[in-house]
């Protein structure tokens, strides 16, 4: 099971491989709630913006990683300068 260490991101699983990243600090109704979408594509992560960045390193290896990146956006301002990732197996969340 997969384990948020971003509290302030919620995650939302809406098919197998494919989540939506909202901001808790955020209202639900308002349209900057959602920051991104991530989906699994060949056994790596791409990431989708909406908002905080037009692009980021990628794609990633692990969910936790495509986070870590997220985070670092919204916190900074600023996409990683490079992909700094653990390879290994895409997690899949457990509903």
């Amino acid at each position: 099971m997969f384990v948020n260490d971003h509290p302030h991101l919620e995650l939302t699983e809406t098919a197998e491989g494919a989540w939506r990243v909202g901001d808790a600090r955020v209202p639900e109704d308002d349209p900057h709630h959602v920051v991104a979408f991530i989906e699994c594509s060949d056994e790596m992560l791409d990431v989708v913006w909406l908002r905080g960045s037009t692009a980021a390193p990628g794609p990633f290896a692990s969910l936790g990683g495509a986070l870590d990146a997220i985070d670092q956006v919204l916190t900074t301002g600023d996409a990683p300068p490079a992909l700094v990732d653990t390879p290994g197996a895409v997690m899949r969340m457990s509903r």
